[in-house]
């Protein structure tokens, strides 16, 4: 069964911005999900996130790429903010501190009992309290050394 991870927005920024060196793990992460290896989980706040800059940056077909690519894909679930997220994420926010996009982004892997969430927001490893946190390149390493 395919690890399940919920992807922060940096890692598809890294990749649409090719910051080096983030963009060459985080690209392999995300050949991973495509390639059934992993299971993607992104919150609708990623999406959110996402989609303002490339309105912000007048790629609207780019960002039309990226929606279609993740609400199409069987490796990606798209999931939204419901009342129990929600909940869940004032929760995270009281007890750790993280800024409430970030807690909704940890509740949403806890709802859908993600394995990891990738990130390279040094911030949101307050939420290791609760959820497993690693970078796309450590992430990549676990893996490795498994087989």
């Amino acid at each position: 069964m395919a690890l399940k991870v919920v992807i922060d927005t940096n890692i598809f920024l890294s990749i649409k911005n090719k910051e080096e060196p983030f963009n060459v793990a985080s690209r392999e992460l995300l050949d991973k999900i495509d390639g059934g290896t992993l299971k993607g989980i992104v919150s609708t706040i990623v999406v959110a996130e996402m989609c303002s800059g490339y309105h912000a940056s007048g790629e609207l077909r780019e960002k039309e790429e990226f929606l279609t690519h993740i609400l199409t894909s069987p490796n990606y679930r798209v999931v939204d903010v419901t009342a129990t997220i929600a909940d869940e994420a004032g929760r995270i926010r009281a007890s750790t501190g993280l800024r409430l996009p970030d807690s909704v982004i940890v509740a949403t892997g806890l709802k859908e009992n993600a394995d990891y969430l990738v990130t390279y927001d040094d911030t949101l490893r307050k939420g290791e309290k609760v959820i497993k946190i690693a970078s796309a390149k450590e992430l990549l390493a676990r893996l490795r050394s498994r087989k």
